[in-house]
């Protein structure tokens, strides 16, 4: 019996972007049935999309220590005057004829095709001694039965392998400049031969390539002819154009192939949760429910993550209430408390993902105690931010200060079921005080995601003298100052895009006031184009807010170079790219003042606001973007899932 290697034991794969999926599969069965060994898999394409990348994550997680995943680009230009003679068989078959350059590093590496199905262990075939050969692989027994040897000049003892598993010795074909054989023969020979890149293979490396058993490549033909040793093979090769993922029950091996693919494809099931959702399901308007809506739900849903949205606590008292928004389910669990037991019971989501955590109703009914908390600090607010808050007297912001909430997340900390990640590194003290958690707690950042128009040129935008708010009308948010502003400063035009959701009797008495100030428009809640075109066109973005987070208001305005005029400055972001006015508590209406000289500076030297507005812009790119979003959260997602 072999022992396992300590070293991994290396395999590649030649994919587009389209076969990932089976390579998913295949990866998959070499893990399950080799348990005691390390792999480290390389995936030699184009490119390969976020979508694919989270997918390899997703099993590396699964199988953690165990697999580990590299990825290289090929210049398809080295093969663009090749002649492809199989039409289900793409260019990226010939990628594997560079190997030897690819891998400088490595002595052997074993190829497979994406079609294949590992059911034994590999170590036999990886430990096979190649001595001065080139390369090892299984007699193709198709290429016998049609009688082909002879087009190519080989005899009809000579061995010829088929393609679809080759051990390469990568330091014989270095040492020889084999390689460049290769390439030479796929250029003038790939009109001559049929079976492509496996023809060059054994035309170049003939009589130094090793025979191995067929149990590490029975095909098609295998099957058909031995039946009865499908079960005993080691790796089954489903090559030619008819392929068990087309759902052809009477294809030999089907039954191995669609259990493989069945659990290599497990969906990872999180549950977000949280109190609003942009509007659906008769939600607030507001920051936390934005960023679920538009960027968790809308971009971290995948072939490998599922993911539903609880919003607390529903009206019925035995039955969970059912929505469903762009595509997502959302439901508000049962009043009954075994009731809602029972759901979750049922539900048995593999993780929990929780935008801050303003109400406890679910992690109260979640009975499973190896379930564990994603929770994302966006606005930790201690209690000395609501001393800070209730200095505001024109009329008080509802205080959702729960400290039953703060204690829960502290209590699941303790037992090791919460792991935590932040959008601003300044937010990180205030969540150790508000979870009374550690120093030493680990706090992984993470970026708020924003869409970039990468088509945008702030420098050729003919950006108007528009100044905009963008938020909800809320005490906390004291847009009256906004208006003040505008009354003052009659020369540009004010937008305020929002509108009420809470206190809403409240706000609209105060607003009401200033609804004859000529400079002032109140479009109230906008999305999509309307609120880009606002987003364009203004050249600075004032936010009131006797509190804020890190808004996406900002982000979003900095992405298309609307500089920022602000009493708040997240992350620094207000002084790098606008005017930081400094503190301002209370109503508000004594620093009127600040806010109109700091639109003033902005406004006019305008060579310097450009240049803000670009750096801005750059800065969103590079720590914002949604790409990096998208595979950090993933990752984050599949690291706790399975820790």
């Amino acid at each position: 019996m072999p022992v396992a290697p300590v070293s991994p034991i290396e395999i590649c794969f030649a994919i587009n972007d389209q076969y990932v999926k089976h390579v998913i599969t295949t990866a998959y069965s070499i893990l399950h049935s080799n348990p005691n060994n390390i792999f480290r898999f390389h995936i030699v394409c184009d490119d390969l999309s976020c979508e694919s990348r989270s997918s390899f994550s997703h099993l590396s997680f699964r199988f953690k220590g165990r697999c580990f995943f590299e990825y290289y680009t090929v210049d398809k230009s080295l093969f663009s005057n090749i002649k492809l003679t199989i039409d289900y068989i793409s260019i990226h078959t010939y990628y594997r004829l560079t190997l030897a350059d690819i891998f400088p590093k490595l002595d052997k590496v074993l190829y497979l095709d994406a079609d294949i199905l590992v059911q034994g262990d590999l170590l036999e075939l990886w430990e096979t001694k190649l001595e001065d050969n080139y390369a090892a692989g299984v007699s193709d027994l198709y290429i016998d039965i049609i009688g082909y040897k002879k087009e190519i000049g080989f005899g009809e003892n000579d061995l010829y392998i088929n393609g679809g598993v080759i051990l390469f010795n990568l330091s014989a074909i270095r040492q020889d400049n084999m390689q460049e054989k290769l390439l030479l023969a796929a250029h003038e020979l790939s009109d001559k031969v049929k079976f492509q890149d496996q023809d060059i293979i054994n035309i170049v490396f003939k009589n130094r390539i090793k025979a191995v058993p067929d149990k590490f490549n029975f095909a098609v033909e295998n099957m058909v002819k031995h039946k009865d040793a499908i079960d005993k093979a080691h790796i089954l090769h489903y090559n030619g154009a008819k392929k068990p993922w087309h759902k052809k029950k009477n294809h030999l091996g089907y039954k191995q192939y669609h259990e493989a693919q069945k659990r290599a494809h497990k969906k990872l099931r999180a549950a977000l949760l949280i109190d609003e959702f942009f509007g659906a399901a008769n939600t607030a308007f507001g920051g936390y429910g934005f960023l679920a809506r538009r960027y968790i739900a809308k971009y971290i849903p995948c072939a490998d993550i599922e993911i539903d949205v609880l919003l607390g606590k529903g009206k019925r008292r035995f039955f969970a209430q059912k929505f469903s928004a762009d595509g997502i389910t959302l439901y508000r669990l049962p009043k009954r408390s075994f009731a809602a037991k029972y759901w979750l019971k049922r539900k048995n989501y593999d993780i929990y993902l929780s935008i801050e955590l303003t109400d406890d109703y679910v992690l109260k009914h979640e009975n499973n105690p190896d379930k564990k908390l994603i929770l994302w600090i966006q606005d930790p607010r201690p209690k000395y931010e609501w001393d800070e808050i209730d200095t505001v007297k024109l009329f008080p912001e509802s205080n959702y200060y729960r400290q039953a909430i703060y204690d829960l997340v502290h209590d699941w900390y303790e037992k090791g079921r919460v792991s935590f990640i932040s959008q601003g590194y300044f937010l990180n003290p205030k969540a150790l005080d508000l979870y009374n958690l550690p120093s030493d707690t680990t706090i992984k950042y993470l970026p708020n995601p924003v869409e970039i128009d990468e088509y945008f040129d702030v420098e050729n935008y003919p950006k108007k003298n528009n100044i905009i708010f963008l938020g909800r009308i809320e005490s906390v948010k004291r847009g009256w100052l906004f208006c003040e502003i505008a009354k003052k400063m009659p020369q540009y035009n004010f937008y305020m895009i929002g509108q009420t959701f809470r206190q809403k009797n409240e706000n609209s008495t105060i607003i009401n006031k200033y609804k004859d100030i000529p400079n002032l428009y109140f479009t109230g809640h906008l999305d999509g184009e309307e609120k880009t075109k606002h987003l364009k066109n203004a050249k600075i973005l004032v936010n009131t807010s006797i509190h804020e987070a890190l808004p996406i208001s900002f982000l979003e305005a900095l992405s298309y170079g609307t500089l920022i005029v602000s009493n708040r400055n997240p992350e620094n972001l207000t002084e790098k790219f606008g005017v930081w006015v400094g503190d301002v508590l209370g109503d508000g209406f004594d620093k009127i003042d600040l806010y109109v000289n700091g639109i003033e500076k902005l406004m006019k030297n305008d060579k310097n606001r450009v240049k803000l507005a670009k750096e801005a812009i750059d800065y969103v790119k590079r720590i914002h973007n949604i790409p990096r979003f998208v595979g950090d959260l993933r990752n984050v997602v599949f690291e706790e899932a399975y820790k």
